[in-house]
């Protein structure tokens, strides 16, 4: 399954039993986002004795999802959640330049817009 995944391009989940924890690994997709995402995975510490992890931007967690939100035809509450969280606790660290230009470019501003005001919505009731 994995190496089906990176051969297209997609994705495919992997699970660590010991902590029931579900892991979804992403190959390099060929459009030029796919690249700019790529180049934006960074490191973070996961043990105090130094393992790391790439994980994405926060930008580029929600603009992926803002697209498979979109192609799911825009159905998916899981999808729209995650979307919002991310936005609200991510707030301070996202890069809103990067975020509504890529947002444009993919077509997805109109649920950016849509779930910005959502997140703002949040933070304003806790």
């Amino acid at each position: 399954m994995l190496r089906d995944a990176l051969t297209r391009g997609s994705c495919a989940n992997i699970f660590y039993l010991p902590m029931v924890t579900k892991i979804d690994i992403f190959a390099l997709g060929p459009s030029p986002y796919d690249e700019v995402e790529f180049s934006r995975r960074r490191k973070v510490k996961v043990r105090a004795s130094g393992e790391e992890l790439f994980v994405k931007a926060p930008e580029d967690t929600i603009l992926r999802k803002l697209l498979w939100y979109r192609e799911g035809g825009e159905v998916s509450s899981k999808q729209w959640r995650d979307i919002v969280e991310v936005l609200r606790v991510s707030g301070a660290e996202i890069n809103d330049q990067y975020l509504s230009m890529w947002a444009e470019k993919l077509r997805v501003n109109d649920l950016l817009t849509r779930a910005q005001a959502e997140a703002a919505a949040k933070l304003g009731s806790q």
